[in-house]
């Protein structure tokens, strides 16, 4: 494989592209078993690595990097790869989104005020 565009991403990162590229080339080679399931883990973990701050396409760099993978095929179905890459980026821009309104805390919720906490 040829070595991607230099990015400002992470390690951590460029694997998680790497791997949702390869999981774009084995649907294009007829094999989508893994796609659901792997692929959300793949996007969660972007979100988690702070890819989500950044300005920027994750369908282009998927695509990108798919091309390179697996040219041949994605040569010759480069409109289902586009399918593909569109709906990783809607699902991350879907679950970008949810994590930014319901943001982790491990804080549990606090009484107002003490008559609210008591059976006062």
């Amino acid at each position: 494989m040829a070595d991607p565009k230099p990015s400002e991403s992470n390690p951590q990162i460029d694997e998680l592209f790497d791997e949702l590229a390869q999981l774009c080339c084995q649907c294009l080679q007829g094999d989508q078993s893994q796609m659901a399931d792997r692929s959300e883990a793949l996007l969660k973990s972007l979100i988690q690595n702070g890819y989500a701050r950044k300005d920027g396409s994750i369908q282009a760099e998927i695509e990108a990097r798919a091309k390179d993978s697996c040219r041949e095929s994605a040569m010759h179905r480069g409109g289902e790869l586009s399918g593909l890459t569109k709906n990783l980026q809607d699902r991350f821009d879907r679950l970008a989104k949810w994590n930014s309104d319901n943001p982790q805390s491990d804080n549990q919720a606090k009484a107002a005020n003490i008559s609210s906490a008591t059976d006062a």
